[in-house]
C-alpha cells in the first residue's frame, strides 16, 4: 500500500489544485483589441474615427481562428468582452452555448450600470475589466451595450488559406482592374467578400469571388442557366465587378456633387466600396439625406438595411489591406498558390462533358478547376457544354491541336428523346434529375419504384421516362387528367382555383375518392378561341365571361336561356357561342356601360389590388379613394368604396351578412378575385395528399409556366414573378433582345421595381415561344437550387410566427436564407406578401464546407 503524504503536504498539493480550477483559461482570458498603425493611401482614406473598428478585424483576420467566437459590442465592435477559443459562432452545438455567454455578459453588464448609479465599488476582476471598456462610466451606455453583444468568428486561419489562393487569383485580378480604370487596392475587397474562394456560396445564395447575388448577375451581364453560372468563373466575376464599382462611382459623384461640389473621388472611395455590400442606391440615398461625409453616414444615418455589416465593411477592406500587405508581419512565410496558367477552345458546337474527358485524356477534376462556372447538369451529363463556351484546358508545351482537331471531327451528339438510364451521382435528388431531364417527378418515382421520401443512393440505375413534364396548359383545355397520388385540392391547388369549386363542378364532396385517370373539370378556365362550353368559377358573372371570351353579354346569356337577372353558380356548365347570334343585340339591347358605386367589405385574405382586379378599377384609384396610404393596409370588415364599377359587376357582388365571420384562407382557397387567369400554386404541394408530401420542399417541382387567358379575342400571356427574377431575365429567356417591350406590354416606366409575386405581361408570340421561355426559367430555378443543396444542407426546420413589419426581404436577412427558399417551404409566400400572425416554416441549414 502506497504511503500517504504528510498532512502539510496534503493541504499544499489541494491548494494547488484549487488554484488550478478557479484561475480563468487563457481560452476566456480578458483580451483587449491591439492598436495597429496602418499606412493609408491617397485613394482609399482612413479616417481616425475608424481606426478601432479596422483594429477590431484586423484582429479578427490575424490573430483569432474560426473556431473561436469573439463577443464584442455590435455598435463599438472594438469593445471585446470575451474570447473563447474552440466555440466559433454558430457552429452545431454551440448556439445555446453562445447565448448563455451572452446573456452572462449581459448581466454583469447591468450590475455593473447599478453599482455606478450607487457608486458602489467595483471590486471583481471581470467587472474592473468591462468597466475600462467604458471610460465615460456612462451607465446609460452601459444597459444600451447590455443589449447589442454580437459575437463574431475569427479567420486567421481562414485568412491564411486565402493569402494562398491570393496567388492564384490576384495577377489575374489585377490586370482586370487596371484594363478597367480602377484602382488596384481593390484587388483586397475578396479577402471581405469570399476569402478569395470562386467556390465560395453564402446562406443567401451570393456566390464566387465576389460574391454576386443570381438577379445581380444579370444585371453586370453574367449568363446563368442550366449550363453555365459565371458568377463562379473568377475572371468574369471580376469584369462583372469592375463594371458595378465604375458605375457607382459615377452614380454616387453626381449624388455626391449636387450636396457639397467641393467633394472629391478620394472622399467618395468609401461609399463606393461599400455600395458593394448595401448596394449603389441605398448608398445615394444615405449620400442625399446625410451628405457626402463618411464618418456622419455611419454614425447617424438610419435604416431598416444599414445595419452591423454594412457598417464595418469598408473598415474590413482596409483591414483586410493592411493585413494582406503585411501577411509576414502576422503569419511569418506563406507559400502562395501559383497563378492560373490555361489554354482557350471556343466550341463550335455543344459537346457533353464526357467527350472532352475522352477526347483530351483529362480526369473531371482537372476541368472542373479551370472551369468553375460549368454546371452541375454539365458534370452530371444532364446537359451539353453550349456551343460558343470557352472552354479552359491545361496549359502545355506541346499545345492540344491534334486533339481539337480530333474533337472537330467526330459527329454531333444527340440527345435520346425515349427513356434513359442515370446512374446517381453525390448530391442528386430524385426531383432534381427529373427536373433536368424535364419529366414529371412523381413518374420518375413510379417508374422506379421509390418510396415517399423518394429516396435515392449514389450508384442507383434510374430509368428516367422520356416524356417532358406536362405543362399547365392543361387548366386551359378545362380538363385535367388524374394523376397517381393525386387529390382534389391538390389539384385545385396546381391550377389556382378553390377546392370546393373544383368539387362542385365535378359532383364531388370532400369525402369523394378521386380515380387515377378520371377527367375533371378545372373551373374558371378558358379556351383559347371563342366557342365550346365554360365552367364557372368563384366570383364569375356571365357578363365578365362573355368579355373574356370576346363576345357580347346578350349573345352569351341567350345561348344559356338565361335573364340578365339570373344567378350563376361556381360549377354550373354554359354554352359559349363561336359567334354572336344574328339580331340578339336588336332584340335585348346593348349592353349596358353604365357604372355605379359598391360598398365592399372586407374579408381575411384580400388585398387592395385584388379588390380593385375583382371590379375591373385601377388599384391606384381605389388606394387614394379610400385614403389607405402607402402601404394600403386593410382589415377583415372594413367598408371601402370603389368608383367606377360596371353595373353588371356590380350587381354581381353579393356582400357578406353580419352574422358570417369570413374564414382565413388556406393556400388552397385564397381569393380567386380574377378567374382569367389560374393563380399561381405549388405543383408538388398539398401537404394533405399529394405524393410528393415526402420529399424536400427545395425539391418538389414548382409550377412556372406561363399562364394564357382570351380576352377581348386576344391571348395573353402572363406570369408571376419568382425571387431573383429581373426584367432583364425575361428579356433574355424570350430572346428580345432588350425589355423595352415588356415594360411598353405592362406600362412600367425605367423606375418600376419588380416584387416576388407581382403579375406581368410578356410579348409570347406562340407556344413555341412560350414553350422555350418556360423551358430556360425553370433551368435557372433548377440551377439555383442543385447550387444550394451543393453547399448547404437541411437539418430541420422551426415555426416562425410573422410579426409586423416582415416582408420577405426582412425575413430573408433575418434567417439568413434566400427569399425563394423561404418562398418554396411556404408557397403561399409566392402570390402574397407575408400576413403578421400567420406561421410559416424556416428551415435550418448547415454548411456542407463545415
Amino acid at each position: 500500500m502506497l504511503d500517504l503524504p504528510k498532512p502539510g503536504i496534503r493541504w499544499l498539493l489541494v491548494c494547488v489544485l484549487l488554484v488550478g480550477v478557479f484561475q480563468p483559461k487563457p481560452a476566456e482570458a480578458f483580451i483587449e483589441v491591439k492598436q495597429h498603425r496602418m499606412q493609408c493611401s491617397s485613394a482609399f482614406p482612413c479616417p481616425p474615427e475608424l481606426q478601432d473598428r479596422v483594429n477590431f478585424w484586423i484582429d479578427i483576420y490575424s490573430r483569432w481562428d474560426s473556431q473561436d467566437a469573439v463577443l464584442h459590442d455590435s455598435v463599438v465592435p472594438s469593445r471585446v468582452y470575451k474570447v473563447i477559443e474552440g466555440r466559433a459562432c454558430g457552429r452545431k452545438g454551440n448556439t445555446a452555448f453562445i447565448k448563455d455567454q451572452k446573456k452572462r455578459i449581459a448581466a454583469e453588464l447591468h450590475t455593473l450600470a447599478k453599482k455606478i448609479d450607487r457608486k458602489s465599488p467595483v471590486n471583481s476582476a471581470y467587472q474592473q475589466h468591462l468597466l475600462k471598456l467604458f471610460p465615460e462610466r456612462s451607465s446609460t451606455d452601459i444597459r444600451r451595450a447590455a443589449g447589442d453583444i454580437r459575437c463574431q468568428s475569427g479567420n486567421r486561419d481562414g485568412f491564411m488559406a486565402a493569402l494562398r489562393r491570393f496567388g492564384t487569383y490576384g495577377p489575374m485580378v489585377r490586370r482586370v482592374l487596371v484594363k478597367s480604370g480602377l484602382h488596384r487596392d481593390i484587388q483586397y475587397l475578396p479577402f471581405v467578400e469570399s476569402s478569395y474562394s470562386p467556390k465560395a456560396y453564402s446562406r443567401v445564395g451570393a456566390a464566387g469571388l465576389w460574391q454576386i447575388m443570381p438577379a445581380t448577375g444579370r444585371d453586370l451581364g453574367l449568363e446563368l442557366d442550366a449550363t453555365v453560372d459565371e458568377r463562379l468563373d473568377p475572371e468574369a466575376a471580376t469584369w462583372a465587378a469592375a463594371r458595378y464599382l465604375k458605375n457607382a462611382r459615377k452614380t454616387l459623384t453626381v449624388a455626391a456633387k449636387a450636396k457639397d461640389s467641393r467633394v472629391s473621388q478620394r472622399d467618395l472611395s468609401p461609399f463606393v466600396i461599400t455600395s458593394y455590400n448595401y448596394g449603389v442606391n441605398g448608398m445615394r440615398r444615405a449620400i442625399k439625406k446625410m451628405g457626402p461625409d463618411y464618418m456622419q453616414v455611419i454614425n447617424h444615418y438610419r435604416s431598416k438595411k444599414f445595419q452591423v455589416a454594412v457598417k464595418n465593411f469598408y473598415a474590413g477592406f482596409l483591414a483586410a489591406r493592411h493585413v494582406a500587405r503585411n501577411y509576414q508581419r502576422f503569419f511569418g512565410d506563406i507559400q502562395p498558390g501559383r497563378p492560373l496558367q490555361y489554354q482557350t477552345l471556343v466550341l463550335d458546337r455543344p459537346v457533353s462533358i464526357s467527350r472532352v474527358q475522352s477526347v483530351f485524356g483529362l480526369t473531371e477534376t482537372q476541368l472542373k478547376t479551370l472551369n468553375p462556372a460549368l454546371t452541375r447538369f454539365v458534370w452530371h451529363g444532364w446537359r451539353f457544354i453550349p456551343d460558343g463556351y470557352s472552354l479552359r484546358l491545361p496549359k502545355r508545351q506541346s499545345g492540344w491541336a491534334n486533339h481539337v482537331a480530333r474533337l472537330r471531327m467526330l459527329p454531333s451528339e444527340t440527345r435520346r428523346g425515349s427513356s434513359v438510364e442515370y446512374t446517381v451521382r453525390s448530391g442528386d435528388t430524385a426531383c432534381g434529375i427529373a427536373a433536368a431531364f424535364r419529366v414529371d417527378c412523381r413518374e420518375l418515382i413510379a417508374v422506379n419504384g421509390l418510396n415517399r421520401k423518394a429516396m435515392i443512393r449514389v450508384g442507383q440505375k434510374l430509368q428516367v421516362p422520356g416524356k417532358g413534364r406536362a405543362k399547365s396548359g392543361v387548366a386551359e383545355r378545362g380538363r385535367y387528367k388524374v394523376q397517381p397520388g393525386d387529390s382534389a385540392c391538390a389539384v385545385a391547388a396546381r391550377f389556382g382555383v378553390d377546392c370546393d369549386d373544383l368539387l362542385a363542378a365535378n359532383g364531388l364532396h370532400r369525402g369523394s375518392v378521386i380515380q387515377v385517370g378520371a377527367s375533371l373539370v378545372i373551373p374558371g378556365t378558358i379556351p383559347t378561341a371563342p366557342g365550346g362550353s365554360y365552367t364557372v368559377g368563384k366570383g364569375d358573372s356571365a357578363c365578365s365571361i362573355a368579355r373574356r371570351h370576346g363576345i357580347s353579354c346578350d349573345a352569351l346569356l341567350a345561348a344559356n336561356g338565361l335573364a340578365k337577372s339570373d344567378l350563376i353558380f361556381p360549377g354550373q356548365t354554359l354554352t359559349v357561342p363561336g359567334v354572336a347570334a344574328p339580331g340578339t343585340a336588336g332584340q335585348h339591347g346593348p349592353v349596358s356601360e353604365s357604372v355605379e358605386t359598391v360598398t365592399y367589405t372586407v374579408v381575411s385574405g384580400d388585398s387592395a389590388c385584388r379588390i380593385a382586379a375583382r371590379f375591373q378599377v385601377p388599384c391606384r384609384r381605389l388606394i387614394t379613394d379610400n385614403q389607405l396610404g402607402a402601404e394600403a393596409l386593410i382589415r377583415p370588415g372594413q367598408s371601402l368604396a370603389i368608383a367606377g364599377v360596371r353595373a353588371d359587376l356590380a350587381r354581381s357582388y353579393a356582400p357578406p351578412t353580419q352574422a358570417t365571420t369570413p374564414a382565413a384562407p388556406t393556400a388552397t382557397q385564397k381569393s380567386n378575385a380574377d378567374a382569367a387567369w389560374p393563380k399561381m400554386a405549388d405543383t408538388g404541394g398539398d401537404r394533405s395528399g399529394s405524393d410528393l408530401s415526402g420529399v424536400s420542399p427545395l425539391d418538389r417541382p414548382i409550377d412556372l409556366s406561363v399562364q394564357r387567358s382570351a380576352v377581348d379575342g386576344r391571348t395573353l400571356y402572363r406570369i408571376n414573378v419568382e425571387p431573383e427574377e429581373t426584367l432583364g431575365h425575361y428579356s433574355d429567356w424570350l430572346r428580345l433582345g432588350g425589355v423595352e417591350s415588356i415594360r411598353a406590354l405592362n406600362g412600367f416606366d425605367a423606375s418600376q421595381v419588380l416584387a416576388s409575386g407581382d403579375a406581368l405581361l410578356l410579348p409570347v408570340t406562340d407556344a413555341a415561344h412560350q414553350d422555350a421561355f418556360e423551358r430556360r426559367r425553370e433551368e435557372y430555378h433548377q440551377v439555383l437550387v442543385e447550387e444550394f443543396k451543393e453547399n448547404f444542407e437541411v437539418t430541420g426546420s422551426e415555426e416562425y410566427k410573422i410579426e409586423s413589419g416582415d416582408s420577405l426581404w426582412v425575413l430573408a436577412r433575418k434567417f439568413e436564407l434566400p427569399i425563394w427558399v423561404i418562398t418554396r417551404y411556404n408557397p403561399e409566400l409566392r402570390s402574397g406578401p407575408p400576413r403578421a400572425g400567420r406561421s410559416i416554416t424556416i428551415p435550418r441549414i448547415r454548411s456542407r464546407q463545415g
